[in-house]
This record gives C-alpha cells, sequence and structure tokens, in this order.
C-alpha cells in the first residue's frame, strides 16, 4: 500500500450519488468491455491475414506472461487487501477478499496494449494508430473501473501497468532478438563460404 492510495481511492470511487450514472458505466467496463476485446482479438486471429495473425500470437504470449506473473506475485504476497476489507469508500461489485496485488484487469489490460503497440504486424497499417490508441484507451478505462467499483486501490492499478507492459515488452525483444538470430545467416556480412583457391578473382 502506498501513500497516495487511500485519497487517489476516495476520489476515483463512486459514491451513493454516483450509483445511476457512474457505476453502470464502470460495470460495463469491468465486466463486458474485456468480452468484447477478447472477441475481437478471436476474429482477428480467425479471419485476419498471416502477418496479423503471428502477431497475435505474440500478443498471446505476452498475456499469458503477465497473467503468469501477475498469479506468482499474487502467492507471495497474499494478504493484500481489497477496499472493502479496509473499510474504504463503497462496494458496487460481488468479490472476493483473495490478495488483490497486482490487479489481473489491469495487468492483461496493460499487457495487451504493450503487446499491440510493439508488434509491428497490428500497429502498421493505416488503421493501426487507432488501434494502439483504442487499447490503450481500453487498459485505463478498465482499470478506472475496478477502484471505482471498490474492488481494487490504486497501487494494486499501478503494479497491474507494470507487470503487463514489463512482460509484454520482454515479449517483444525476445521475439526481435529471435528473428535477428535466425535471419544473420542469410545475409553476406553474416555468413561467407570457402571457394577453392584456382577461382578466378574479380
Amino acid at each position: 500500500m502506498l501513500f497516495f492510495d487511500h485519497s487517489l481511492f476516495m476520489l476515483l470511487n463512486a459514491d451513493a450519488q454516483q450509483a445511476q450514472t457512474l457505476v453502470p458505466v464502470a460495470l460495463w467496463l469491468s465486466e463486458e468491455l474485456p468480452t468484447w476485446l477478447t472477441s475481437l482479438f478471436v476474429l482477428s486471429f480467425v479471419f485476419g491475414p498471416p502477418a496479423v495473425r503471428r502477431g497475435l500470437l505474440q500478443v498471446l504470449a505476452s498475456l499469458l506472461l503477465a497473467s503468469l506473473a501477475a498469479y506468482l506475485m499474487r502467492k507471495g504476497w497474499p494478504h493484500s487487501p481489497r477496499p472493502f476489507q479496509l473499510g474504504w469508500g463503497m462496494q458496487w461489485l460481488d468479490h472476493t477478499a483473495r490478495a488483490s496485488f497486482p490487479s489481473m484487469h489491469a495487468t492483461i489490460a496493460f499487457a495487451l496494449a504493450q503487446a499491440v503497440t510493439l508488434t509491428p504486424a497490428i500497429h502498421h497499417p493505416p488503421q493501426g494508430r487507432v488501434i494502439v490508441y483504442g487499447v490503450w484507451i481500453a487498459a485505463f478505462a478498465i482499470s478506472w473501473s475496478r477502484i471505482c467499483l471498490g474492488v481494487h486501490i490504486p497501487s494494486d492499478i499501478l503494479g497491474g501497468l507494470v507487470v503487463g507492459t514489463v512482460s509484454a515488452t520482454a515479449v517483444a525483444w525476445t521475439v526481435r532478438s529471435v528473428a535477428q538470430f535466425s535471419t544473420r545467416g542469410r545475409f553476406s556480412a553474416y555468413w561467407s563460404r570457402r571457394v577453392r583457391p584456382s577461382a578466378p578473382r574479380r
């Protein structure tokens, strides 16, 4: 827990006066938007061109690594409390009292955003910039909803941002390194062959 958690949580958490306005929006962002993003991912993988499919595999690897990292961190800090366990604000979404750091929603959302940003096959087409902006906006919106609904404190979201972006960056770096290593032998700067001494010089 960080020094700004309580004040920022109380600022972002919906109160009784916002029950009819912010809470429905936050519920949709928290519960429905991830489903829409998953559906778009599946459709893009099924119907997208080969380059996009390969890029989506990199995105999927980023999501899996980020989820695993968040799971292991939760096992390492099993007593990280939820806001309702601390008596903070109001809770608008039923949730168990399991470990909350880092937020799994935020981890996956930011891993998706960073992975899309670092995958050339996705962000290079003309509509690529719109996609990148869209997934980042979605990541911040989902993260905000978790605080608004009273199931996470801000440091949980910050932890998810760090774990998600670092995981996606690590996967992108690994993919890029493997690709560079595998292509070295195809270029004359990295490849040579012996010729017979009698071969004429040019």
